[in-house]
């Protein structure tokens, strides 16, 4: 068993804290992406807590990189969460686990069963308490005695019935076997059916569950689902040849952990791999692993470093315009930049989240950009509390902690005070501002509007408290990007245009609500409102001289695509049932089977079939088998990251034809993957067979 002692002190008693050290600016090698530019913001959150927005412009793209630093002698707590506080739920965001418990900052954890229960696959310890036996793989362990480790945890269990003693394998998950005897208690939630396993319900009589004394109640077979409760979940043959107890019995569990015993935690995660290990790349072999985390990806992670920071880091990633993500090298040379010496990676993709509540702020809110579009409901995640006491206020500040805008823009102002801990404090007095120089701008209903290039602050007052926040107006951007890229719209349709403005070191600046756009054809109006005549359009974008331009085609055209050529079926885990093959009842047809079931998440038709051009979506015909089952496509963009678009549910036997469009802003070329069923929330588990004819790429303009 590998374990690393990586000193973090986490003391929840008010102590002068030496604030964390985010460092100004990156300082990044190879693997990483040569790096062009860099736009950093380091904000306080708390004593000894720190919140960096790193935008860096590198030879890949655009990468938007979240870290909360905690010092060794931060008077402040860390905590795991679990959704909805239990294991198995419908999910919770980490904005509403953290606006729920009062967190000043929350990042999402472990890996999960996504869709299904939702639990999280590792360990899962609460002040001091076992909620889910460990897995081997790394896991974040927050120490009583203070200190963070990584650490792969080992658990050893036994339950006494009588004179008998019996193997404890798994707290709060299902017997893994015939010989297996698994406790499962309140936070598991709902029992699901499980033929072949016994349930034998149980009242704690004595002692902190999990590990106490208990008396049997009564039995049961677990062919049916079975409410929250305290029960042994046996095996077969787990429990022979003593037999099972008799009701009103008692029975005794215990269990231990190593290398740390449960007393001495506050709290643990589940994460993985380890990827930086004494300032190096370390190739995990407990993973997880595979073909999906070998490419840029949003990743989320942990890390410590030599004098016990603890950093919680979240790279954004799926968004071209805003953040590529990262590979896993690549993030732990970003660990390594910023000061770590060890770090593991926590669950990525679309549940890489990170909350923060900046100063003044009562509740914290989504710090990033989520790849989903929105926020992914997670199983679980490690928090962040504010401990000193509260006080008297000390002090006035506002959000954003520095305005920087163009001239002629305008950006709300959100004004509060703070005591010495950093807590927000509600004041008798409104807080008057002042804009130093007035020529600057000015201040109407909470909105700064800024009237002239040239920078200042914003004073702010209110008795004897005062603050300031720095501002930056921009006669002129240094960049303008027009979005959505690459846009299409249908013969006088309307498609909304919006623009991202930065200064000269990368730093997003606030536009005009209003502002000169013009067109070639069709029209539109100053806020980005196009019309589309018959023909394609090139429009126009001048804000204080800088200009943007980007070409907007109109209409579509269809090729028809083979995708016949290179078929094959594959399933979720490998091996599943089903087959894809030609269909021989018409013209480029294919036929998917497929039958997801417990074991089986998914059933595909690999297709690999590269897209033209400017494609913007698919045409087919459909053979529905009206199974229930969802029908999804899989595309590649080119940066070689996966995106899913569902297609139909398949409630409506018969044929029609489907036409799907792609969601704006993919970078081509694109790779059309293939198609695949998974089930749905009315129908789990599917089973059919579907035929698919006459794909057509839709591509943008006319042919």
């Amino acid at each position: 068993m590998r374990w690393m002692p990586v000193a973090l002190a986490l003391a929840s008693i008010p102590i002068a804290a030496a604030p964390a050290a985010l460092p100004p600016s990156l300082s990044l090698a190879a693997p990483f992406p040569t790096v062009a530019l860099q736009a950093p913001d380091v904000e306080p959150l708390a004593p000894g807590v720190q919140y960096g927005d790193y935008e860096l412009w590198s030879a890949v793209g655009p990468i938007s990189i979240h870290v909360v630093a905690i010092a060794r002698n931060a008077p402040v707590r860390v905590e795991s969460v679990l959704a909805n506080d239990a294991l198995s739920s419908n999910g919770e965001t980490v904005s509403s686990m953290a606006a729920r418990t009062d967190a000043i900052a929350g990042i999402n954890a472990d890996y999960f069963d996504i869709g299904a229960t939702n639990r999280p696959t590792n360990i899962v310890v609460r002040d001091s308490v076992l909620l889910r036996t460990p897995r081997k793989r790394y896991a974040l362990a927050i120490l009583r005695t203070g200190g963070a480790r990584f650490t792969e945890f080992s658990f050893t269990g036994s339950v006494q019935i009588g004179t008998q003693t019996y193997p404890l394998g798994a707290v709060n998950e299902m017997p893994s076997g015939p010989d297996a005897i698994s406790l499962l208690t309140p936070v598991f939630g709902e029992v699901p059916p499980s033929p072949g396993v016994t349930l034998v319900s149980l009242e704690p009589t004595n002692g902190a569950p999990p590990f106490a004394a208990y008396r049997v109640l009564s039995f049961s077979q677990a062919d049916d689902a079975q409410p929250a409760g305290y029960y042994l979940a046996t095996g077969t043959n787990a429990l022979s040849p003593g037999g099972y107890p008799d009701a009103g019995d008692a029975l005794i569990a215990t269990g231990t952990l190593a290398p740390f015993a449960l007393d001495q935690l506050s709290g643990a995660v589940g994460g993985g791999p380890l990827i930086l290990r004494d300032g190096r790349w370390y190739d995990d072999p407990d993973g997880p692993s595979g073909g999906g985390f070998d490419r840029r990806i949003p990743c989320s992670g942990a890390a410590i470093e030599n004098d016990g920071t603890l950093l919680l880091i979240e790279v954004d990633g799926r968004r071209p315009m805003r953040s590529v993500g990262l590979t896993r090298p690549e993030f732990a040379e970003l660990m390594r930049a910023l000061g770590a010496r060890d770090g593991i990676a926590l669950d990525g993709g679309g549940s890489s989240t990170l909350a923060v509540r900046r100063l003044g702020d009562r509740v914290a809110s989504l710090a990033t950009s989520p790849s989903d579009g929105s926020e992914r409901r997670i199983a679980d995640g490690l928090f962040l509390y504010n401990d000193a006491p509260v006080g008297a206020a000390q002090h006035l500040v506002g959000s954003p902690d520095v305005v920087r805008v163009v001239a002629g823009a305008e950006t709300p102002l959100a004004l509060a005070a703070i005591d010495a801990s950093d807590h927000p404090i509600e004041l008798p007095t409104s807080i008057v501002t002042e804009v130093a120089p007035a020529a600057l701008g000015r201040i109407v209903d909470g909105r700064f509007i800024a009237t002239a290039a040239g920078s200042g602050m914003i004073r702010l007052r209110a008795g004897a408290l005062s603050g300031s926040i720095p501002v930056e107006v921009e006669a002129a951007p240094a960049r303008l990007v027009m979005l959505p890229p690459d846009p299409n719209v249908d013969p006088h349709g309307v498609i909304a245009l919006t623009a991202r403005a930065f200064d000269a070191r990368g730093f997003e600046i606030a536009l005009p609500q209003r502002m000169e756009w013009s067109t070639s054809d069709g029209r539109i109006d100053d806020l980005g409102r196009f019309v589309a005549n018959e023909h394609d359009a090139d429009v126009r974008l001048d804000v204080g001289g800088r200009v943007a331009t980007m070409r907007i085609t109109v209409g579509n055209h269809d090729v028809p695509l083979d995708v016949t050529g290179s078929l094959r079926f594959a399933s979720i885990p490998r091996g599943g049932a089903g087959s894809a093959h030609p269909d021989a009842s018409c013209d480029r047809c294919i036929r998917l089977d497929y039958a997801i079931g417990a074991q089986e998440r998914a059933g595909y038709a690999i297709v690999e079939r590269e897209l033209p051009a400017r494609s913007v979506g698919l045409s087919f015909d459909l053979q529905d088998d009206g199974s229930g089952a969802e029908l999804r496509i899989a595309l590649r963009n080119a940066i070689d990251e996966q995106i899913l678009v569902t297609a139909a549910t398949l409630d409506q036997p018969g044929s029609r034809r489907m036409i799907v469009r792609f969601p704006a802003g993919i970078t081509g070329p694109i790779r059309l993957v293939g198609f695949y069923t998974i089930g749905s929330k009315a129908t789990p588990n599917p089973a059919g067979s579907i035929r698919i004819g006459d794909v057509r790429a839709l591509v943008a303009g006319s042919p």
